[in-house]
């Protein structure tokens, strides 16, 4: 099965499907799925924003596309991101929110198929927050829906067929190498949960978006891939995954020429 990772695209979907079009073409490939790790930009109303989106990226694509309810390019799962419109994400009666477009909600998993093969992939979406981690999750409201709870890491700890892990924020421990005021900074991601999802579990890969940022490193034994924003370095990563056990292998991933992707690793 070929598949297409992509980052955050803050509700930016013709440049989403453009990019995974255009890497398709590259790789001399079809993706069987996208999967998204959050920040997708579901604001079917744009007066429901929230402050942060409204004053970056705006409601983007997606309420055209709720509008006419155009049909994904190519089948799409997505976990939900810090920045979406949970109430209506968590009111949809269908996981397919929109033709071919599928949604998968915090710490459940989902068998998706091509062909004779079926690989089960499992989702938290969301960010860390201190404050609301070891509530129930049934008890956020409003903007805390953005944060992942304790016992949404606990329901997909107790899966242990995960074949692929999607997580919005990075698992504790993920280093990040970057600039500030020109000089070089190291920091490490403090979600806390995310770690142990993956050690439990023991996906064959795990991807996650969040941080804007191409890296891979190593939690537990198990590949973690960062993804980067959409039409920035490292956004898309095509990779082709079996059903039957075989190494998962990288195709290739969206790189603009002359441009070089950093990659950094776990503590």
């Amino acid at each position: 099965m070929i598949l297409c990772a992509a980052g955050d695209i803050h509700g930016a979907l013709d440049r989403l499907y453009a990019d995974v079009l255009a890497l398709e073409q590259r790789l001399a490939a079809r993706f069987d799925w996208v999967l998204h790790v959050g920040d997708f930009g579901v604001w079917p109303d744009p007066a429901r924003v929230d402050a942060a989106t409204r004053a970056h990226d705006g409601a983007g694509d997606f309420p055209r596309w709720w509008a006419e309810r155009r049909a994904a390019p190519r089948r799409t799962l997505f976990i939900k991101g810090n920045h979406e419109d949970f109430g209506w994400l968590d009111a949809q009666p269908d996981p397919e929110v929109l033709p071919g477009l599928f949604y998968l909600p915090n710490g459940q998993s989902v068998a998706i198929a091509a062909g004779t093969e079926a690989l089960r992939v499992g989702g938290v979406g969301g960010c860390y927050g201190p404050s609301n981690y070891d509530r129930p999750s049934r008890q956020l409201q409003g903007a805390a829906r953005r944060h992942y709870t304790r016992d949404e890491i606990d329901r997909l700890s107790a899966m242990s067929d995960l074949d692929i892990l999607l997580t919005h924020d990075a698992p504790a421990g993920v280093r990040f190498e970057k600039h500030r005021h020109g000089e070089p900074v190291t920091t490490y991601s403090a979600a806390a949960g995310l770690d142990e999802l993956v050690a439990c579990t023991q996906p064959r890969v795990c991807f996650f978006g969040h941080h804007h940022a191409r890296v891979d490193a190593e939690i537990a034994g198990v590949c973690c891939i960062g993804l980067n924003k959409v039409a920035r370095p490292g956004n898309l990563v095509a990779f082709e995954i079996h059903a039957d056990g075989r190494p998962w292998r990288v195709l290739g991933e969206s790189t603009p020429p002359a441009v070089d992707v950093q990659r950094t690793s776990s503590a």
